[in-house]
């Protein structure tokens, strides 16, 4: 009975921490070839997509593709419809991730 408590309360956190969230990170999906025009008409089938960044590609497979919605129901209807395999761009099927502040590059110094 503890345990099943400890994961209801695990999971309403867990929904809780993605409730507001508004940024995707693609973890498969995308190649060299996409564009950010491709990815973000595909994205914008569940709202209204505020930024579109394709990642600093020539650095690396590390610098990924992410996306702000306008709206935390937009990205939570398109991270449904990612999860569920329903997304495909250029017909490869996307993956993605919520955008977290461990994924995000860090801040260089330009002086």
């Amino acid at each position: 009975r503890i345990r099943a408590g400890r994961a209801a309360a695990a999971m309403a956190a867990s929904s809780a921490d993605t409730k507001d969230q508004k940024e995707i990170e693609m973890t498969s999906g995308i190649t060299a070839s996409t564009t950010r025009k491709t990815l973000k008409q595909e994205l914008e089938k569940f709202g209204q997509v505020e930024i579109c960044h394709m990642g600093e590609r020539h650095l690396g497979p590390e610098q990924r593709a992410w996306t702000r919605y306008a709206k935390p129901e937009a990205a939570q209807a398109a991270m449904a419809a990612i999860k569920e395999g329903s997304v495909y761009v250029d017909g490869i099927q996307l993956q993605a991730e919520w955008r977290t502040s461990k994924s995000r590059p860090p801040i260089r110094d330009f002086e």
